[in-house]
């Protein structure tokens, strides 16, 4: 049986890359898919389903925007549309792989990262979600420079 040697995501590398754009007064949005483009790999498969998931969750035409759980839906819902699926969260701390962490986290950080205070309420929204939240802080906090 042949066992698979996963290279580690370059989660460090892809939010300095994004935050050299950002610097340069890139949207966020765009200097994460630029830097997904530019990386490639395995960056570059996992950015397209949350930056899919951030615009379906913030079009008010959606029927996911209409959820009053946006984000728990969200991440429920990633990688596929929602459609109004019934959905109960579970506040039991659930470990992720790295993969579905730093999906869970980018989703997070595109949808705050226009808001007023993006780190806190980046957080906030982490807190209220189901999931490895611990995983999902480091990879907010390293979004936002908060460490």
């Amino acid at each position: 049986m042949d066992i698979i040697n996963k290279e580690p995501l370059q989660t460090e590398q892809f939010y300095n890359d994004v935050k050299k754009h950002l610097k340069e007064g890139m949207e966020y949005r765009d200097a994460v898919q630029l830097v997904a483009v530019t990386m490639g790999g395995e960056i570059a498969r996992l950015v397209s389903p949350a930056v899919n998931k951030y615009q379906e969750a913030i079009y008010e035409k959606t029927e996911l925007s209409q959820q009053e759980n946006v984000d728990e839906c969200a991440l429920a819902s990633m990688g596929k549309l929602w459609h109004g699926e019934d959905f109960e969260g579970s506040d039991a701390q659930m470990v992720c792989t790295e993969e579905e962490s730093f999906l869970d986290a980018l989703y997070l950080v595109l949808k705050y990262a226009k808001s007023e205070n993006p780190l806190e309420e980046a957080l906030a929204a982490n807190d209220a979600v189901c999931g490895d939240k611990k995983a999902r802080k480091s990879i907010i906090e390293m979004a936002f420079d908060a460490k």
